[in-house]
């Protein structure tokens, strides 16, 4: 999991106006920031057998993503279309909610509030045999994405309403197979990330009115590459192992912050304000070990673990810029620019699946799995932003061979995630805080379509 954090820099002024104006400028005031899942949806089939034997299993151009070397086994090359929809549930219960040191509710007094929004996510897939011992291979698809919504008038609104986060990423890669049964994989990547972070702030009148809630808006993106690479070695023609790597990517994310000031008696007019947005935020290092093993023609076994450097977010740097900001704010907040860093604390996490799929004939196969996904989100770190705990998933799935060497497969994943606890405060003079808990898991369908061919496209054409 991924997530961005805005925070504020104190302005030291007891002035409430003063207080008002400096997080005007931040636009995300307190513990802003926009949370994503690490997704290891890239192959429906995968997803079937909880994301077991993801770096040995290589059946098609999908398996590239998780290890490249595993395109060795594809005899001509391998299409793959695919897509997700991704169904969070995301429930927050609190027992204390303040700002201003006042108790606050969401609408109609209701201090529950609902977070989960669909994702739909596409991927691609092309791998084509160059010769004997090559392979190449092109993927588009979408290694981290969230997108946590809250009611802009619920109880959580003073420590985030929206956290949206998206990442394409395009995956070039070739695979060479030097000796017979061992192969490696190697893949350059471009990724783009997008984030969307809003909530509200609230004048401090009183009693607070949300009619005179300020809506702040921070929107940035960023291009950024890694690298990923692979080995593929078979034990036998039944049992093989691989082993895969992806590189960190470290992302300087810039964009814009805008507010939309309501008019509030006399000493704030309506008005609207914008500036720039910076920050950075790094996606983590992976490492996969997967097994693949058919003791009967009938039957495939598979395992997994992974680990995730997330300890390697352990703070973030902002900076905000309001240029137009005028003089006599400036002097409040200390100038038009903020710059701030905020202590995230990641622990790394780990995942471990076991999974089998079963050929109940020539054109069927029927799939399972389960496993554990460790969060490197854990009580003292958790936020209304990123409410996440530790999961258990399972999985299952079918696929069909329509025709010679094109398949349809469909997957779905459930995740039970464990309750956790939240303890919230804004670091900034307003201190609005949320106590409670929450409870949250999350449903996954996969659909995907492969079409694999095993001849090279030039054997056939004529020769002169």
């Amino acid at each position: 999991m991924v997530r961005l954090r805005v925070g504020l820099v104190a302005v030291g002024r007891s002035s409430a106006v003063g207080a008002l104006v400096a997080m005007m400028v931040v636009g995300a005031a307190g513990r802003a920031h926009a949370a994503g899942l690490q997704l290891l949806e890239q192959s429906p089939r995968l997803t079937g057998t909880g994301y077991s034997g993801t770096a040995a299993w290589a059946a098609d151009a999908s398996m590239a993503y998780y290890n490249p070397a595993g395109l060795t086994r594809l005899e001509g090359g391998s299409l793959v279309a695919a897509g997700y929809v991704i169904d969070p549930n995301l429930e927050l219960r609190a027992d204390k909610a303040t700002t201003w040191g006042q108790n606050i509710t969401g609408s109609n007094g209701s201090m529950s509030v609902e977070g989960g929004s669909l994702v739909a996510l596409p991927l691609f897939h092309f791998a084509q045999r160059i010769s004997d011992g090559w392979v190449g291979y092109l993927g588009v698809t979408v290694p981290f994405g969230n997108n946590t919504d809250y009611d802009d008038t619920g109880v959580t609104r003073y420590l985030g309403t929206l956290s949206a986060l998206r990442s394409i990423n395009i995956n070039p890669a070739v695979a060479w197979e030097p000796m017979e049964g061992l192969s490696i994989g190697a893949g350059f990547n471009a990724q783009v990330v997008r984030a969307r972070i809003n909530q509200k702030l609230a004048v401090p009148t009183f009693p607070i009115n949300p009619a005179n809630d300020i809506n702040s808006r921070v929107f940035a993106d960023d291009w950024a590459f890694g690298w990923n690479m692979g080995l593929l070695y078979e034990i036998t023609e039944v049992a093989r192992v691989g082993v895969a790597y992806r590189s960190a990517v470290h992302h300087t994310l810039t964009g814009s912050v805008d507010l939309d000031i309501p008019q509030v008696g006399a000493f704030l007019p309506a008005t609207s304000l914008s500036g720039n947005s910076r920050m950075g935020i790094s996606a983590p290092n992976t490492l996969i070990a997967s097994g693949f093993w058919s003791p009967f023609d009938w039957l495939d076994v598979m395992a997994d673990f992974q680990w995730t450097q997330w300890s390697i977010f352990q703070q973030l740097s902002v900076q905000l810029d309001v240029p137009s900001l005028p003089p006599a704010l400036e002097q409040l907040t200390g100038g038009s620019t903020i710059n701030d860093a905020v202590y995230e604390g990641f622990r790394d996490g780990y995942r471990g699946t076991v999974g089998f799929q079963v050929h109940p004939s020539d054109q069927w196969t029927v799939r399972m799995g389960t496993g554990f996904d460790g969060s490197p989100v854990h009580d003292a770190n958790r936020t209304v932003r990123l409410p996440d705990g530790n999961r258990v998933l399972l999985s299952f799935g079918f696929g069909y061979e329509v025709l010679d060497d094109i398949f349809v497969d469909f997957g779905y994943s459930h995740f039970f995630v464990s309750d956790g606890t939240l303890d919230e405060t804004n670091q900034t003079a307003d201190r609005s805080q949320v106590v409670g808990t929450v409870e949250t898991s999350a449903d996954v369908f996969g659909a995907q379509f492969t079409y694999n061919w095993k001849n090279l496209p030039w054997q056939d054409l004529p020769s002169f």
